[in-house]
């Protein structure tokens, strides 16, 4: 039976692995819409953001600007602006 350090060890891990792997997926959601931004400036704001992004935090703050920018963009076009 592994002791109890050995499993708080290996919970730790785990739990880094999960953490991790959160990022990465909210990372590449955040990639996968700045391609759906149409303007190409601002498209590269968005890209150099995620770059300069320093934590979850950052990236989810980054999403909703990119939701925003996306929504205004429909808008937009449906009412012809």
């Amino acid at each position: 039976m592994a002791s109890e350090t050995v499993k708080k060890t290996i919970d730790d891990i785990e739990n880094q692995i999960q953490n991790d792997s959160r990022y990465i997926e909210l990372v590449t959601t955040v990639e996968y819409m700045v391609n759906m931004v149409a303007d190409e400036t601002k498209k590269e704001t968005f890209k150099r953001a995620l770059e300069d992004a320093e934590n979850v935090e950052d990236v989810k703050k980054l999403l909703n600007v990119i939701k925003l920018q996306i929504g205004s963009q429909g808008a937009k076009k449906f009412l012809g602006i």
